[in-house]
């Protein structure tokens, strides 16, 4: 499985200006298995699995996972543009693109989208001509099992997701969001779950009049007590089940006015202290599952970690990226990455770093 799950959210500081953090959440070890970051320069021709050719119009950067430097997890382009791949079970792709829209493997949409693309607006509008590949695998494809967000230096997100089986591979656009993503279920499906637990927390509905509402990004969700949900209850939700995440980081970044009283020299600080209550550790999975099943238990349990958390700063066109396991963050920033040609870039793997150690001082 390369797509992974996580959470990934959208963060503003209190001078106004856009972070965006994601949680990458798998299995295994991708590290040892060559997850790095790469840069490609403008200009750039790169041969696409799909056998399409990307010329870049922008210079980007971003972790790679996969057999090819192509399949970006994440990233950010010179723009200002910033996006990410999520795991969607439910999501959709076919083995090639029907006449009149442009095929891109699932694990290369983010490529194309920060190659091509300035701009949220951007996003949308090239999401309507494309359909999404199956992805090529060892012996065979597999289906392309994702969903997307992307962000743009002003803040304005954007959603896709081929979650339609009348429409395989067809993206649907959602400009409309909480900037804010996990996994399964759909977007839709999401957001109804969200009403329903606000209807029924206790604690968000303590001494209130009228329903219950968080405003995320500009849009509004309003408690719906009668809502297909997916929640066991009205208690702050506790498990890794993706729904559960997108619940828990709703309601905290609300709590929190989305970042809007961290400064921008605070925000790696307290925003990567923010996702904190998603940051899946090293388990057996009991906690991580899809749904649960017709007789109340979790079904769909694996073992699964949060193998990095990153903070992407489309000011700066710079990414912040801390391995599990490791205490300091490893920055690159697109302006310091070759203008000639694409290069690879290693994470630090250092687990302690950062730290200030004092003595006591005579007098």
């Amino acid at each position: 499985m390369f797509a992974s799950d996580c959470t990934a959210v959208k963060l503003t500081s209190d001078a106004g200006k856009p972070y965006w953090f994601r949680t990458c959440d798998i299995g295994g070890n991708i590290w040892e298995e060559g997850t790095h970051l790469v840069s490609f320069p403008q200009g750039e021709a790169l041969g696409l699995s799909g056998g399409t050719e990307l010329k870049l119009e922008h210079a980007l950067l971003g972790v790679t996972y996969g057999p090819l430097d192509t399949w970006l997890m994440d990233g950010v382009n010179d723009a200002g543009l910033v996006g990410g791949l999520l795991a969607l079970y439910e999501g959709t792709s076919v083995p090639t693109a029907r006449s009149g829209y442009l095929g891109v493997v699932g694990m290369e949409l983010v490529t194309w989208m920060l190659g091509s693309c300035a701009c949220a607006a951007d996003v949308a509008r090239s999401a309507e001509r494309l359909q999404v590949l199956d992805v090529p695998m060892e012996e065979g494809t597999a289906p392309a099992h994702s969903h997307y967000m992307f962000m743009d230096r002003t803040g304005k997100c954007v959603i896709l997701e081929a979650a339609d089986p009348a429409r395989p591979g067809l993206l649907t656009v959602y400009e409309d969001n909480l900037g804010l993503m996990t996994n399964s279920p759909p977007y839709p499906a999401q957001l109804d779950n969200l009403r329903w637990f606000l209807a029924h927390s206790p604690e968000l509905n303590w001494g209130r009049e009228g329903p219950c509402s968080v405003t995320l990004n500009g849009m509004t969700v309003t408690a719906d007590g009668g809502a297909d949900h997916c929640c066991m209850g009205g208690i702050f939700p506790a498990s890794y089940a993706s729904y559960d995440r997108f619940v828990r980081m709703a309601v905290l970044s609300s709590l929190n006015d989305e970042g809007r009283g961290f400064s921008d020299d605070r925000m790696l600080a307290l925003g990567s202290g923010l996702m904190c209550p998603v940051i899946e550790p090293h388990s057996k999975g009991v906690f991580h599952y899809a749904a649960f099943d017709e007789e109340k238990g979790p079904a769909g349990s694996r073992p699964s970690y949060t193998q990095y958390l990153v903070m992407y700063d489309p000011t700066e066109r710079a990414v912040y990226i801390r391995p599990y396991g490791v205490s300091v963050w490893t920055k690159l920033a697109l302006g310091n990455c070759s203008a000639e040609k694409t290069w690879r870039h290693q994470v630090c793997q250092c687990p302690l770093g950062g730290v200030v150690e004092r003595k006591s001082e005579s007098g």
